[in-house]
């Protein structure tokens, strides 16, 4: 399956938009918590991830590899392959474990039931082990598909809520109490970067081996990166339009309630959209790397329905939790495979060059 540059790009955001990004929880620990400089920040990293997307993208498409270890390790060393290969994987499946959590909370935050949250997150996982089976190809056309239904809706929510609550001025103001890990704005952004970059590795090098041409990939990094920023300066502008927003669990959900049920109904769709999506993205890529054990490779189904009932068990340490120790924590792991993927890039595009320049030298010799 060859993909364009529309499909790449709505099928990378869709990698971050989840719920931790959609729900506000994410955006508010990371930037809105800093204030001003937490909005420098995030256009930064959004900027940043944009950049490093389309290096990824390129040196798949380039090299044929679409591995994470194979992208993220520079050398051929088995230690080092299976050591990016296992930090990588635990760290999708940590990911996974967020989603499950915040599936649960939504149910929760809605009805008040505590019941719910335990059935929402089972039927979440079951559909989710599922329809990740089908393989990237099909996550492709789900992407390309609900992806922009989710901006969409998303966009109208922030709308609604800067109108009614920002009508007396937004004031980025800092937090009186931040997430001890990551305390500086700056680390904050590397941070996001990091960790969302790790935790889509595993997708993003599938999909640079599936993109038609150079071309599609500067559009479709182009293009998301403007989705994504359009999208997370809205909703930090929409929180600190209503600073009690950022105490919720599911912060712009909160707002929506407090603007309409209707909007609620909607942006409740728009968290489960971006749960789903990103539970795909970060799942598809575990069990196809679990299978290159002899042990586990026969057990196609048993393998994924068993990391599910995992997942689910561990999601219920909560939502806000999770994000602001998980992520933090594998943000500066990813700082480690983000120095391999330049190293891996520079190298190839060198080798690109020398070759390049060989040709140019030969062709001017049979001139001569």
């Amino acid at each position: 399956m060859q993909i364009r540059g529309r499909q790449l790009a709505f099928t990378w955001i869709g990698c971050f938009l989840g719920a931790g990004f959609v729900s506000g929880q994410e955006i508010s620990q990371f930037f809105t918590h800093f204030g001003l400089p937490g909005l420098v920040g995030q256009i930064g990293a959004v900027a940043l991830l944009s950049l490093l997307c389309g290096v990824i993208f390129t040196l798949s498409r380039r090299t044929g590899r679409s591995q994470v270890h194979e992208v993220a390790v520079p050398t051929d060393n088995r230690v080092l392959k299976a050591l990016a290969g296992g930090i990588a994987v635990c760290f999708m499946y940590g990911i996974y474990v967020v989603m499950c959590a915040g599936a649960g909370t939504l149910l929760e935050q809605l009805t008040g039931s505590g019941t719910l949250r335990l059935v929402g997150g089972v039927v979440f996982c079951a559909l989710i082990t599922w329809i990740a089976t089908r393989g990237m190809g099909g996550a492709v056309r789900v992407f390309s598909r609900i992806m922009p239904l989710l901006v969409i809706l998303s966009l109208v929510v922030v709308a609604a809520a800067l109108a009614m609550f920002g009508r007396n001025g937004i004031s980025f103001v800092p937090a009186a109490t931040r997430n001890p890990v990551v305390n500086h704005w700056l680390l904050a952004a590397v941070t996001f970067v990091s960790y969302n970059l790790l935790c889509a590795l595993g997708t993003l090098s599938s999909l640079g081996t599936m993109v038609r041409s150079d071309r599609d990939i500067r559009v479709g990094s182009a293009l998301g990166g403007v989705i994504l920023l359009v999208i997370s300066l809205g909703i930090n502008g929409a929180m600190a339009a209503l600073p009690a927003s950022t105490s919720a669990e599911l912060p712009m959900l909160y707002l929506a309630q407090q603007l309409s049920p209707v909007l609620e109904g909607v942006y409740a769709l728009v968290i489960l959209l971006g749960m789903f999506g990103a539970s795909m993205s970060v799942f598809v890529p575990v069990p196809q790397y679990l299978f290159r054990f002899r042990r586990l490779e026969g057990h196609s189904v048993l393998v994924p329905v068993v990391l599910s009932i995992g997942a689910f068990f561990l999601s219920q340490v909560g939502f806000s939790d999770l994000i602001g120790t998980l992520f933090p924590v594998f943000g500066f792991l990813g700082f480690v495979f983000i120095g391999g993927i330049l190293c891996n890039a520079w190298r190839a595009f060198r080798k690109k060059s020398q070759a390049e320049e060989v040709t140019t030298g030969g062709g001017h010799g049979t001139n001569q």
